[in-house]
């Protein structure tokens, strides 16, 4: 067996399995890079047993461990009452596919659309389902007791889909990318009664449930997923949410992304659809071999990132004048890796919508935003809104290649400082630095000590990152670089480098002569050019705060956020006057940082034309203790 079938029954990458047999987790290929029959079903079993690591953060996708989760159920009754279904269910003995069935007709027996003491009429749609969907293998008596006790009224709030999404596994929400979308996201959004509704990603139709209205045409909606058992959920609650046995809605399996949608063809309206509305899955996980397909297919996109190819497939669905929602992370404003599908999404001449959502998806600690794009002529710019509701217009002219990065900037404020810093003449590290990661131990239970002892030395945290200086060393390390699981090539670390904290919504940085290791939650970079006094300088600042708060709003330093941030173009001897403050102030105590820090602001608003007023905006909002009441800014110290 090839260490590819591992990825494949696991769900984890190539370099994971790597990474495992890097770090003893498991041994190597027994011959030939392949493992016997007996060698591979022992790794199944050991990394499937263990709780430790199967149920971490960092491997959710293998956790067999299921969570309760409401989707929406409000009210202490109607929680109470999803957990006891929940619990009944894992009595029972049932695959979920039959817990889903059973509870299925439990719901539609309370509301009247099945009569439990009549044979099924096929001739019914409900009926029809119901009816197939006991013939593929389920036990209809089990089908039609397991929840006969139990009277459960329609609130139109997907309480099946909530249990379905209850009983499975951690590992599978988390493969397949799914999210549930909050119907707090969802509110203001309304389908004209008839006009046509896709929900391409459906899932048991939560959002469908949210955006239409009882008046809707049902004959002009159309729901698309790859699971079969959530579009038989997403049918049965559009029964529920009509009231009426008889509905036609269009509801396919399909694939967004493998099959590019071919198949909704067949079924769409010609010309498009009026509405597309969808939360698609973000960061599926997928196979190497599908991995390369999908970018062979997509060669435009350059990705094999699920919801930049489902958005890419869904704007070719769209009708004329057609309105699309798209809920997706933030990451889609800045990150280099989606700048394809921001070209293709912005300079098709739209009218384009963001409105900011902060973190609302739980279990993710990314930021999302509700995309909205009119299928309309747009000479205007790109509007955005935060989540009190302001909204503010960016010009297209300030979203422009390499990155088409779009400013997180919040008001026009906001917009006016970041672009006057940005249309002031200034350089980046894009070619002018070398960037290297912290060391990935793989089991640092085994390799960090609390204790220096005679081998070992200190290694440093993001959290030992302060602005100027690392702190007290708490964990040491006896560098043994072949055992890690991921490590920098050795003299990135051991030379002059600026180490800065990778979580954070803050730039906080050290610059280290000292050739000092760093952990995974700190990275690294080596400036060529560019003094890295001044960049650290710089970095540290409340204003580079600012632009990265503004720019990127991000939780995490990115490498491709840091090649973005504009450095000053500054004279030799603004350069040797920040060197020789920087080489004065470390070498006496923390409390003179306040001040040069004072004076370095000056430079950076002087070279960037920001006056008084803005700066103490700035101050405002990036640390309010510390704003400077009508202070005049002072002309650059030499």
């Amino acid at each position: 067996m090839k260490k590819e079938k591992l990825c494949e029954e696991l769900g984890v990458s190539l370099a994971t399995i790597n990474n495992w047999i890097k770090t003893q987790v498991i041994p190597p290929p027994d011959l030939r890079n392949c493992y016997s029959g007996e060698s591979f079903a022992r790794i199944i079993q050991e990394i499937k047993s263990n709780p430790e690591r199967l149920n971490s953060r960092a491997n959710r996708t293998l956790s067999q461990k299921t969570e309760l989760s409401y989707l929406g159920i409000t009210g202490k009754d109607r929680k109470k009452l999803l957990s006891n279904l929940v619990d009944d269910f894992k009595k029972s003995g049932l695959t979920a596919e039959e817990g889903v069935l059973a509870l299925s007709f439990a719901v539609l027996r309370s509301n009247k659309l099945i009569d439990e003491k009549k044979p099924l009429n096929s001739k019914t749609k409900i009926d029809a389902l119901i009816s197939d969907w006991i013939k593929t293998g389920a036990n209809p008596h089990i089908a039609k007791t397991l929840y006969s006790k139990y009277e459960i009224p329609n609130e139109d709030d997907d309480i099946i889909g909530a249990f379905y999404q209850s009983i499975k596994s951690i590992a599978q929400k988390s493969h397949a990318g799914l999210y549930y979308t909050p119907p707090k996201l969802l509110k203001g959004i309304t389908m004209p009664s008839d006009k046509t509704v896709l929900d391409p990603c459906c899932g048991s139709g939560g959002i469908l449930l949210k955006v239409l209205t009882k008046s809707h045409d049902p004959s002009k909606i159309y729901a698309c997923d790859t699971d079969e058992t959530a579009l038989k959920i997403c049918f049965v609650n559009l029964v529920l949410f009509f009231n009426s046995k008889n509905i036609t809605p269009h509801i396919l399996k399909n694939d967004l992304i493998f099959n590019n949608g071919e198949d909704l063809l067949f079924q769409k309206p010609s010309e498009g659809f009026d509405y597309i509305i969808t939360n698609p899955p973000w960061g599926s996980q997928f196979t190497p071999a599908q991995k390369k397909f999908l970018i062979n297919s997509y060669p435009e996109l350059a990705t094999s990132e699920a919801f930049s190819i489902a958005l890419y497939n869904a704007l070719k669905r769209l009708k004329k004048k057609g309105t699309l929602y798209f809920f997706l992370p933030h990451a889609f404003l800045n990150v280099a890796t989606h700048k394809n599908i921001r070209h293709y999404v912005l300079t098709r001449g739209n009218e384009v919508s963001i409105k900011l959502l902060g973190s609302p998806f739980k279990g993710v600690l990314s930021g999302s935003i509700l995309l909205k794009i009119k299928n309309s002529f747009n000479k205007k710019g790109l509007n955005i809104q935060n989540g009190e509701g302001n909204i503010y217009q960016a010009p297209l002219q300030s979203i422009a290649p390499p990155g088409f990065i779009v400013s997180a900037a919040v008001n026009a404020q906001d917009s006016a400082i970041i672009d006057k810093i940005y249309n002031t003449g200034r350089c980046t590290l894009q070619n002018d630095a070398v960037f290297a990661l912290g060391i990935v131990l793989g089991n640092n239970k085994k390799h960090l000590l609390c204790q220096k002892t005679e081998k070992s030395e200190a290694i440093f945290r993001g959290k030992d990152i302060e602005k100027y200086l690392f702190s007290a060393p708490k964990q040491y390390l006896e560098f043994e670089p072949g055992l890690y699981q991921q490590a920098a090539p050795i003299e990135y670390y051991r030379q002059k480098k600026i180490v800065y904290r990778f979580i954070s919504d803050k730039l906080i940085c050290v610059l280290d002569k000292s050739g000092s290791l760093v952990l995974n939650s700190a990275n690294l970079f080596i400036a060529k050019k560019y003094p890295m006094e001044t960049i650290t300088a710089l970095f540290n600042s409340d204003i580079y705060t600012f632009i990265f708060q503004k720019k990127f709003n991000s939780k995490k330093i990115l490498k491709s956020h840091l090649q973005n941030l504009p450095l000053p173009l500054l004279d030799n001897d603004t350069h040797r006057f920040i060197y020789a403050l920087y080489k004065k102030t470390l070498a006496g105590n923390k409390d003179g940082l306040v001040q040069f820090q004072n004076k370095i602001d000056q430079i950076i608003c002087h070279a960037f034309s920001i006056n008084a007023k803005q700066y103490n905006y700035i101050k405002a909002e990036t640390s309010p203790e510390a704003i400077l009441k009508g202070r005049p800014l002072s002309p650059i110290p030499r």
